[in-house]
């Protein structure tokens, strides 16, 4: 199956989204102290390319694929997903949680690394189902995870280095969890989805927009905009807008 020129374009897709995360990993480790600030900054830049991605390309094509009525019920059951998962098990967005004055996690859980799961997961099936539509949709579904992924990746070695963990097992910590989870949301997309089931990605679409909603809601109006208002809404529009440019360069627009 990776021996096809689809599964290595993709496998390319999935690797470049967990060596973003790998790379947030290793700035946490390797300075003494995050700045909050630019945490803050970085996920709220991250938020506005996903809502963009979903507001103007993920769910007018789920729509489009599935329709009206069903194309709602995938966006809301992506988004209520999400909700039931942070409300009852853990943040699903470790990184959207850790922007508060000062992070002072005390231990990695079962129910993190579970929420976590769920959420990477969801990413690399999103960057799978973003190809399958054979628009310049799936380039824009990359950079939008891409971006999130490297302040995720960061947040993540932070929780590990509050918990107790030294460098090395922090780093190795945010990068298993990460790539093993977004690897494996899009490899069960190569391995369920195929390019002829066209209304199936449409409901997947769908979902995974709901849930790139409920990122964005929570991060920017529930977390991020308490403490740093205008920089995190400048933040977050410059997110938007770096995806209507890359938009429009790969003919999305």
């Amino acid at each position: 199956m990776f021996d096809h020129p689809v599964a290595r374009l993709v496998m390319l897709r999935l690797v470049l989204a967990v060596s973003a995360a790998a790379l947030g990993a290793t700035a946490a480790v390797g300075f003494k102290k995050i700045s909050h600030f630019w945490l803050c900054i970085l996920i709220s830049f991250a938020a506005g390319a996903l809502l963009a991605v979903a507001l103007f390309d993920i769910l007018p094509e789920s729509l489009k694929l599935v329709g009206w009525k069903a194309g709602l019920l995938s966006i809301l059951s992506g988004y209520f997903l999400f909700f039931i998962i942070t409300r009852f098990v853990f943040h699903i967005c470790p990184a959207c949680a850790a922007t508060h004055t000062e992070i002072n996690f005390k231990a990695i859980t079962l129910a993190m690394v579970a929420a976590l799961s769920v959420h990477s997961f969801m990413d690399g099936l999103a960057i799978y189902s973003g190809y399958l539509t054979a628009t310049p949709i799936g380039i824009l579904i990359l950079v939008a995870v891409v971006y999130h992924k490297f302040p995720e990746g960061m947040a993540l070695a932070l929780v590990a280095r509050g918990s107790g963990m030294d460098r090395r097992r922090s780093f190795l910590t945010s990068f298993v969890l990460e790539s093993t989870t977004t690897l494996a949301g899009g490899i069960a997309g190569l391995i369920i989805l195929t390019p002829s089931s066209s209304r199936w990605v449409g409901y997947v679409l769908g979902h995974i927009g709901g849930g790139f909603i409920f990122l964005v809601v929570h991060a920017l109006l529930s977390e991020v905009i308490k403490h740093h208002p205008r920089s995190t809404v400048l933040a977050a529009l410059l997110g938007a807008a770096s995806i209507g440019i890359t938009g429009y360069f790969v003919g999305a627009f």
